[in-house]
């Protein structure tokens, strides 16, 4: 929402099509003013209107499948689940383990000169509102053999009967993750070459702060 008057007393949250609303992460508190105005435009919002979001919404997603690069940010040592770098890819690692249905998410540290070998799995019990829903364990799948094993060995009996269900539902899982790495890490290398140079900016050294060059002296009596 925009103050014209104020643009300090602009605001952001999220509509639902229920017509009712939520804060954003990462964005400030709103005051219980900006809460009523919020709360207001959403049970208020016409039909009409909450059709168009819908609409728009559909659009939105529809070419972010067909053009990731146009939200996503390249961020180093940031983890990036699969589905959201490659969302028209729709192969979910789900599996069955004690008559209940699971599923795994796969996570990338997708900067290309990072040349890990090894991603992030985490479990999820299935459920129909799965909405912040927090893993049952996560686990660092190596792809070389000997540190996988080592890293099987951390894990509790039922977590690691987990994992072999998931294999055993999944006979190809290590050269399936083989390939979802490679395109993560080709994704990142788009991402980073599309990413705008950082400017660095240099503060002026003082005539009498010390020589940035280590000798102890004063700048104006050094390198000035």
């Amino acid at each position: 929402m925009r103050d014209k008057d104020n643009l300090e007393n602009s605001f952001a949250f999220q509509l639902n099509f229920n017509k009712t609303f939520n804060t954003l992460p990462e964005h400030p508190k709103l005051t219980k003013v900006q809460d009523q105005i919020a709360k207001g435009f959403s049970k208020n919002a016409a039909d009409e209107l909450i059709v168009l979001f819908k609409q728009r919404a559909v659009e939105a997603k529809a070419y972010g499948e067909k053009n990731p690069v146009s939200y996503l940010e390249f961020e180093p040592g940031r983890y990036f689940n699969y589905i959201e770098l490659l969302p028209r890819n729709k192969e979910m690692l789900d599996f069955n383990y004690e008559d209940n249905q699971y599923f795994a998410e796969d996570s990338y540290d997708i900067d290309p000169r990072n040349d890990n070998k090894c991603l992030q799995l985490s479990f999820f019990k299935f459920q129909l509102d799965s909405a912040d829903q927090a893993p049952l364990f996560s686990a660092t799948y190596y792809f070389d053999e000997e540190m996988r094993e080592k890293e099987d060995a951390k894990l509790t009996v039922k977590n690691n009967d987990m994992l072999i269900a998931l294999n055993q539902i999944i006979p190809d899982l290590n050269d399936r993750l083989k390939q979802r790495y490679k395109n993560a890490k080709k994704m990142g290398q788009e991402l980073l070459n599309n990413q705008a140079p950082v400017e660095i900016q240099q503060e002026k050294v003082k005539p009498n702060e010390p020589c940035p060059c280590g000798s102890g002296k004063k700048y104006k009596k050094c390198c000035a």
